[in-house]
């Protein structure tokens, strides 16, 4: 089984990632705790609002029946198999007597949380050295809305899956590649874009080294079956072969634009509209900026970026962009793309550490302040 290992050594810049994003995630809970009480609001409630509400549901009781057409294009309800599965069997799995539906799923998004900071860190350290790995972790557990890592939502398990795979491509781990992304497919769409980051990795291999290794072939042939399991199992459910993407457009009002959205809430923040008067809403805007910004950085630096940690971010940035409706979610979906802070880490590791700590602490606070102010009081989803 040789083939199928990935080993991570932790040394001391994987215990210091993992430290950075322990000290993230504490500042962070402690801020919503805080924010709770000063608020009145119940805590359990606030850790698994929003899309927590359908992954918890799911874990109690399974996935619920079709809406039904209440009036013309107007559904009775929701659909929860919007959702892909593998979170929700997770929480289910972690329940036990003593624990929690909820405190499942908060210690299934603490371990992938920290696998995930582990993975990326290992990842990052031949591109961006040992200092650059431990700032890259640091920023990436405080951007906007990573307070999900601290809630019922799927995003650290995803993102635990992304890092596995990148890593495992870095490395030629074909098998464990593959297996990295069945677990990104099934719990995310944006799965597909780890699928096409092993497609193209094992495509430039074949052309390398003129010769198509069964272990590639193997991946090719694996990698998309998380994905296609997830959007298969809505398939039956709905009785129609594009299942999934019929419940995300009629029952939920989403689904891809090409980016349309985005732009008009890029107009509307540039006149001063409600995209401007909204923080949440403003926020999206400058981290859409801001990644598109830090993928051109990416391009123009020196050394060519691996294919695979290019397409990957890349996928994923067009999927969260050109989402439809909901603007004020881009933070999250895009928190998946962590390979676009490599200029980031760049810069940052060659600052001395009394310049991070100065750095660093302010922008702890402003994180963790921030990210409680959206669990707590902004009423919409992260």
């Amino acid at each position: 089984m040789r083939w199928l290992r990935l080993k991570v050594s932790f040394d001391r810049t994987i215990l210091a990632a993992i430290s950075a994003y322990a000290v993230a995630r504490v500042a962070t809970f402690t801020a919503i705790v805080v924010a709770s009480h000063l608020h009145r609001g119940d805590l359990d409630n606030l850790l698994g609002k929003s899309d927590g509400v359908w992954y918890l549901g799911i874990a109690r009781h399974g996935y619920g029946p079709l809406p039904q057409l209440a009036s013309e294009r107007v559904y009775t309800h929701m659909s929860s198999l919007a959702f892909f599965p593998l979170y929700p069997l997770l929480i289910r799995l972690f329940t036990w007597p003593d624990i929690s539906y909820l405190v499942a799923a908060l210690l299934v998004t603490a371990i992938a949380g920290v696998v995930a900071a582990a993975l990326i860190a290992a990842w990052a350290q031949p591109i961006v050295g040992d200092r650059g790995a431990i700032a890259l972790v640091a920023v990436w557990s405080l951007l906007p809305s990573s307070a999900v890592l601290d809630m019922a939502y799927s995003e650290a398990l995803f993102v635990a899956a992304a890092a596995g795979c990148l890593l495992a491509l870095q490395r030629r781990r074909w098998i464990a590649a593959a297996l990295a992304a069945v677990i990104g497919g099934l719990t995310r769409p944006t799965g597909g874009a780890l699928v096409l980051a092993v497609a193209i990795a094992a495509g430039l291999e074949v052309w390398r080294r003129r010769h198509l290794d069964r272990r590639v072939a193997a991946a090719v042939v694996l990698a998309p079956l998380g994905l296609g399991i997830a959007l298969l199992h809505v398939s039956i459910a709905t009785d129609r072969w594009d299942g999934w993407f019929w419940l995300e457009s009629t029952v939920w009002h989403s689904g891809f634009d090409g980016g349309r959205s985005a732009v008009s809430a890029l107009g509307s923040f540039a006149t001063g509209g409600p995209a401007f008067h909204h923080l949440p809403l403003a926020m999206s805007v400058l981290v859409c900026l801001a990644f598109v910004a830090v993928i051109y950085e990416g391009f123009r630096a020196r050394g060519r970026p691996r294919a695979p940690d290019v397409a990957y971010p890349m996928a994923a940035g067009v999927l969260a962009i050109g989402e439809r409706r909901y603007f004020y979610v881009k933070p999250r979906l895009l928190l998946v793309g962590y390979p676009v802070l490599v200029p980031v880490a760049r810069r940052l590791a060659v600052m001395s550490t009394r310049s991070l700590i100065l750095l660093g602490l302010p922008l702890l606070l402003a994180a963790s302040v921030y990210n409680a102010y959206l669990v707590v009081y902004w009423p919409k989803a992260l």
